[in-house]
């Protein structure tokens, strides 16, 4: 009997990756009272938070350390899989294969054959398998779910994402660092925020000659909703001058008018209905993977989850049909 099924016992936790994202999500496991960290895969040095700062946390007194993931799944209840995205597969399918809950960094894979694996693992998974999609939860898209369910029917959405370069964690070397790595939460938003599917229709790609990446960090795309709304994407993760927040400023034009969000702060009609949330700098907000954590242990416990490997799929989809549209090549699958 696993520990997690026992009344009273902590779900024990191995954090499977230990670059940026393992150290993010470090302090949200070990606030919970109802989870366990037991060990951590991967290096202890040389990366950064989220902020760009160096960080380097102390492992607690008793959680194990070891280099390879494969080594960390003795003794657990679940897993966090914050490992570079090539590898996700393999660690939930042996992570499943173990019995395990596993709770997924987004973009769960990049390739379509991969996604039909992980499908598979999901479909067959005796316990949870879900994908974090942290976007959701955030303050402004709570509340443009509630301001578009009163402008009636849509006729405009437009996504604007503008960030300056982020080398680390591998992004450098990436074919196409925006669609390969920040813009499946813009997809999985538009489909959540509006309640509806979406096609593409056209997309293209560039690069501009200052970037400091390898590949193409500019993208466009025309696409269709299914209640017939177009919608104009453009993102770069090159920009000079104003940024977007990594969220990215959006338009909702509907029948009876108009939302916006700009900066983190909702719109209506051109009027404030919810400010951003005051941040302090170099601090960075983990309430949305707090909330994204309750989920998972309330679906290791029973409760249906929203964003399970099939709703994460539609969504990676439309990433993929995006990528795709563009002209890039697919990316090689590790089925």
């Amino acid at each position: 009997m696993s520990r997690s099924s026992r009344t009273g016992d902590a779900i024990r936790v191995g954090v499977l990756g230990f670059g940026r994202w393992g150290r993010t999500w470090l302090p949200v496991l070990e606030a919970e009272p109802d989870v366990e960290v037991v060990a951590v895969a991967g290096g202890l040095s040389g990366a950064t938070g989220p902020s760009g700062a160096s960080s380097h946390p102390t492992l607690r007194t008793g959680v194990r350390h070891v280099g390879r993931w494969e080594d960390a799944l003795d003794d657990l209840d679940a897993v966090l899989v914050t490992l570079p995205v090539p590898l996700h597969l393999a660690a939930a399918r042996e992570a499943a294969a173990r019995g395990l809950h596993v709770l997924l960094e987004k973009p769960a894979v990049l390739a379509r054959g991969e996604l039909a694996a992980l499908e598979d693992v999901a479909a067959r998974a005796p316990g949870v398998v879900m994908v974090c999609q942290n976007y959701r939860e955030r303050p402004w898209a709570r509340r443009v779910r509630v301001e578009l369910t009163t402008l009636g029917p849509l006729t405009h959405v437009t996504v604007e994402i503008a960030r300056r370069e982020l080398l680390d964690g591998g992004r450098g070397a990436l074919a196409h660092p925006l669609l390969d790595d920040l813009a499946i939460h813009h997809v999985d938003l538009l489909r959540h925020l509006t309640g509806q599917e979406a096609e593409v229709l056209a997309a293209t790609s560039s690069r501009p000659p200052w970037t400091s990446y390898d590949g193409t960090p500019d993208a466009a795309a025309l696409l269709r909703l299914s209640g017939g709304a177009t919608v104009a994407m453009h993102g770069t993760w090159a920009a000079r001058g104003r940024e977007t927040p990594y969220d990215g400023d959006w338009t909702f034009r509907g029948e009876r008018g108009l939302v916006e969000v700009r900066d983190l702060a909702v719109l209506r009609d051109d009027q404030v209905v919810a400010p951003a949330r005051a941040v302090t700098p170099g601090v960075h907000d983990d309430t949305d993977l707090a909330d994204v954590l309750r989920t998972f242990l309330a679906g290791i416990a029973g409760v249906p989850v929203l964003t399970d490997v099939a709703e994460h799929a539609r969504s990676l989809r439309l990433l993929l049909d995006l990528r795709d549209a563009t002209g890039l090549p697919p990316l090689g699958d590790a089925t």
